[in-house]
């Protein structure tokens, strides 16, 4: 099923602790070397995980804008302050129903369009997960336009504009059905938040990368992070029952017991041993919470 993903952060030295040319090696699958340090990162035996990569550039830009290492030497050299803003990076989740080209040529022209038109210098990489399950798209951008053959001394500071996040969320959702009904594929993906949508679910947090490693290299099987996911998962599937109770007081099903305690039981066989003491929890909320049919319980984790 397509999802929708447009994340979009600042890579700062503050923030990152590492130079930039580290970061563009790890996305682009490349080895590089950071010229003021003096240090060399090689990321070049990952390029299994790496589809596609590109660098684009607006038009009339110099050449080396175009090497890799060249551009966020460049960049580099060209902040001071120990927590200058180094790149803007944009994480796109790609449809998996789309083959690689497709993809990558997606990203592609919505880079052309929004970043790279308004000064953006953008290296575009899509990667690939041992799973095919999380196909997605790095985008590693300049924070300063190009002035002639180097970068203008001020930053374009309407890049940072709330509603210019927004805008990009929107047009790359326009991107995705765009590229999906090309390819003749129903699915579609929506850019608006849960409650914009009048879906009463929470949503789920990232796993993130730290977490991810945890548990691919065996330092905890189990790491809490996966946990706060599934819990919340095997909340919005209780949600239903819970607010319909909240409702309707008991309600008695042939099969799934006559007590709601029964019910909870019979649902969560289907889950892992562990969640049947956060429902049991949840339960016990719920029962202290007055029954007006006006509020809801308190659900959260």
């Amino acid at each position: 099923m397509a999802i929708f993903r447009l994340e979009a952060k600042v890579f700062s030295r503050e923030k990152r602790g590492r130079s930039v040319i580290a970061a563009a090696a790890y996305r682009a699958g490349t080895k590089l070397k950071d010229e003021i340090r003096d240090k060399i990162f090689d990321y070049a035996r990952r390029t299994k995980g790496v589809i596609h990569s590109d660098i684009l550039a607006p038009e009339g830009a110099p050449g080396w804008v175009h090497d890799s290492g060249q551009l966020w030497n460049k960049v580099e050299a060209g902040e001071k302050r120990k927590d200058a803003q180094l790149a803007r990076e944009f994480i796109l989740a790609v449809p998996k129903e789309l083959s690689a080209d497709a993809q990558f040529q997606t990203a592609v022209d919505w880079a052309k369009k929004e970043l790279v038109t308004s000064g953006m210098v953008a290296e575009v990489s899509l990667h690939h997960d041992k799973a095919g399950k999380n196909p997605h798209v790095h985008i590693l951008c300049t924070m300063r336009k190009l002035d002639g053959d180097s970068f203008d001394a001020k930053k374009f500071r309407a890049w940072n504009d709330k509603a210019m996040l927004l805008h990009w969320r929107k047009s790359w959702c326009d991107a995705e059905n765009a590229a999906l009904e090309h390819a003749g594929r129903p699915e579609r993906v929506d850019h608006r938040s849960l409650k914009d949508r009048g879906i009463d679910r929470q949503p789920e947090p990232k796993i993130g990368v730290a977490a991810t490693a945890m548990q691919r290299k065996g330092v905890q099987e189990e790491p809490e992070r996966f946990k706060v996911v599934q819990d919340v998962r095997m909340m919005n599937e209780m949600r239903p029952l819970m607010k319909a109770i909240l409702k309707n007081g008991e309600v008695t099903q042939i099969g799934m017991g006559t007590t709601w305690w029964e019910k909870s039981i019979t649902f969560m066989s289907r889950i892992r041993e562990q969640a049947a003491k956060v429902v049991k929890n949840s339960w016990h909320r719920f029962l202290d919470h007055p029954r007006d049919g006006k509020d809801e319980p308190d659900i959260s984790m």
